[in-house]
């Protein structure tokens, strides 16, 4: 009868096998310090992720909401007097000085941090928790930019009253009370969109008080005391903690 012999290893079974362990362990050891990479880059993904976000909520979109509480009242105010003046038949003159009166800043309320976020995937890494939050923060921006842009536009409409000329016309009384109502949607839209906002994006930690103050310095500028300053303007929305 014939006899087969199995090829013994070079080196005998134990070297092969410890040959084999070392190769699987080399490739044990770069999967593990991959793993390690991906995951600090990650980290440092979702750190710089968070930062931006924060940024933006805190020196940007903030701010120019406290500015939004601050003047609402004098705002209102200003078109309160010019509506009943147009109903009262005052003079030309008299109408065009409360229309010059009536002031609103142009900004843009970002949400550019938090596209980028979502576009780098880094709420499944940040935790769909602590995402959802910033994610409510920002949540109605993009209305709040529209209504703001709007809002110069319907500005616009209110300046375009002739100065000059007889008394002021029926057809004319009429587009000004347009303009004017359309401009107290206006800021209606802004003042409860901040009103809300401004508590959810405090959870995120202090707004930068030098952009507060910039803001209520150009507010005042129009309004002058009028404008509340930054405790009083959060304090009067659903009694916000400070």
């Amino acid at each position: 009868m014939a006899h087969f012999h199995i090829p013994k290893p070079l080196h005998g079974w134990r070297a092969f096998a410890g040959e084999v362990a070392i190769i699987v362990l080399g490739v044990f050891i770069a999967l593990v310090a991959e793993g390690a990479v991906e995951a600090w880059d990650w980290h440092n993904k979702v750190e710089v992720a968070e930062g931006a976000m924060r940024q933006e909520l805190l020196t940007d979109d903030g701010p120019q909401m406290v500015q939004r509480l601050a003047m609402h009242g004098c705002v209102s105010s200003v078109l309160d007097q010019t509506r009943a003046a147009v109903e009262a038949g005052s003079s030309r003159k008299e109408i065009a000085s409360l229309i010059d009166r009536y002031w609103v800043d142009d900004r843009t309320y970002d949400h550019i941090a938090l596209d980028a976020a979502e576009a780098a995937d880094v709420a499944s890494h940040l935790g769909q928790e602590r995402f959802s939050q910033f994610a409510t923060a920002y949540s109605r921006m993009g209305v709040l930019e529209a209504v703001n842009h709007r809002e110069a536009f319907d500005w616009a409409s209110l300046r375009a009253f002739r100065r000059t000329g007889g008394a002021v016309t029926d057809a004319e009384k009429d587009r000004l009370l347009e303009a004017i109502e359309a401009l107290r949607h206006d800021d209606a839209v802004m003042w409860l969109g901040s009103t809300r906002k401004v508590p959810q994006i405090r959870q995120f930690g202090e707004l930068d008080r030098t952009r507060v103050d910039g803001f209520l310095a150009d507010a005042r500028d129009h309004y002058g005391s009028c404008v509340l300053d930054y405790v009083s303007a959060v304090q009067q929305n659903h009694g916000t903690r400070m």
